[in-house]
């Protein structure tokens, strides 16, 4: 039995004891598939079908089977979520508060577009993807589309009892920025929020309203406004508090609507939104290449994203892992810490060195280590059959 092989039933076994309703060949075929991303196969359909372990059957065949798989509606991203917060529990818990950052992205492939609108949170650093739509044309989200993909994060982080003390917070960018989402969020599920605003905005009190775009033009460089407690747009009545700052290294002001109170906490908090770029880098170049994939169907790039969410998971897991055990180091540069590489891609890369050059003992003896600090208890590990 290979290190493949060993991997696959451990996935499949933990998948199967966290419950989450899926059949056993859906459960098999997710395993399988991760697996394969884990072991540097990028995220297209004929890479994954060629690296499928049935050798005796044609490439054709394994290709078909893996669309039928990534078009079944037996999985989606609604049906996994659970396990993904199973799984980030011993890192999410850790947090002094969860910050989730929504986000679009989008690219061209074979004259149709792929638009994927995602939900992550944010840890050390980097982004690991929760939940997702997708849809095939170009364009903005709605806010719809927004509420859509931030509810069923919010109903099932506050179901469980070890995060019901962490606050939660929503960061976006200008493409986001309404009071409507603000209230929203306030209001349904108790969550705060920052987003960033579009300078045609207007900023109101009960005397009056202004232009955002009229109040920058005086607004001086290495400056800081707070207003509290007023609106935005003119036909909104919820309050908020905006924040205007204008860091000496950039070229233009950031202004921020939030909820909490605080410019430095609203500022402090927005700036951990840029987690999510590098996470869509890692989901593309710096990883499982997405962008490169032939696949076009939004159902199956939905599918495609879950085995890419939950190797996301693994690998950032085990680079936490070493960090913590010393074994991946920061370094010191203009007198601080910084990691020299993100913690996915350290996991991705102990995933492929485990693969090809550990011999099978070392290679248990990893992936025990590993499930161990993600708090999956041995008992699960001992189900599987090495």
């Amino acid at each position: 039995m290979t290190n493949f092989d060993h991997l696959t039933q451990t996935l499949m076994q933990v998948f199967l004891d966290a419950r989450v309703g899926l059949s056993l060949p859906v459960h098999r075929m997710l395993a399988l598939l991760t697996a394969c991303l884990l072991d540097g196969t990028p995220a297209h359909l004929t890479a994954l079908a060629e690296a499928l372990p049935d050798v005796e059957t044609d490439t054709n065949v394994k290709a078909q089977r893996v669309r039928r798989f990534l078009s079944t509606p037996k999985i989606s991203p609604q049906r996994v979520l659970p396990l993904f917060i199973v799984l980030l529990r011993p890192l999410l818990q850790q947090l002094p508060e969860l910050i989730l950052a929504m986000d679009r992205t989008t690219w061209k492939t074979r004259q149709r577009h792929v638009n994927i609108l995602m939900v992550s949170v944010y840890f050390e650093g980097r982004a690991i993807p929760l939940f997702w739509v997708v849809w095939d044309r170009g364009g903005a989200s709605s806010y719809t589309q927004w509420t859509t993909v931030l509810s069923p994060v919010m109903t099932e982080l506050q179901k469980h009892a070890w995060c019901a003390h962490i606050p939660i917070i929503v960061v976006a960018d200008r493409e986001f920025a309404s009071p409507r989402l603000a209230q929203w969020l306030k209001q349904t599920y108790c969550v705060e929020s920052v987003l960033r605003l579009k300078r045609s905005a207007y900023l109101g009190d009960q005397d009056q309203s202004v232009q955002l775009a009229a109040l920058l033009q005086h607004f001086p460089q290495a400056s800081t406004r707070h207003y509290r407690q007023i609106t935005v747009t003119k036909t909104s009545d919820f309050l908020v508090n905006v924040t205007i700052t204008w860091g000496a290294q950039y070229d233009e002001p950031l202004v921020v609507i939030a909820t909490q109170k605080g410019a430095k906490q609203a500022i402090d908090t927005y700036e951990k939104r840029f987690g999510i770029e590098p996470m869509f880098k890692d989901q593309k170049s710096n990883g499982f290449d997405i962008e490169g994939t032939k696949v076009t169907a939004p159902k199956r790039i939905e599918t495609l994203l879950i085995m890419m969410a939950l190797a996301h998971i693994f690998c950032t897991s085990e680079g936490a892992r070493k960090e913590q055990a010393g074994e991946a180091k920061k370094k010191r540069r203009m007198g601080c810490l910084i990691r020299p590489v993100g913690l996915f891609l350290v996991g991705l890369k102990a995933f492929k060195q485990f693969f090809r050059r550990t011999a099978r003992p070392r290679f248990i003896a990893f992936v025990r280590c590993l499930f161990s600090f993600m708090g999956l208890p041995l008992k699960l590990l001992k189900k599987v059959r090495y």
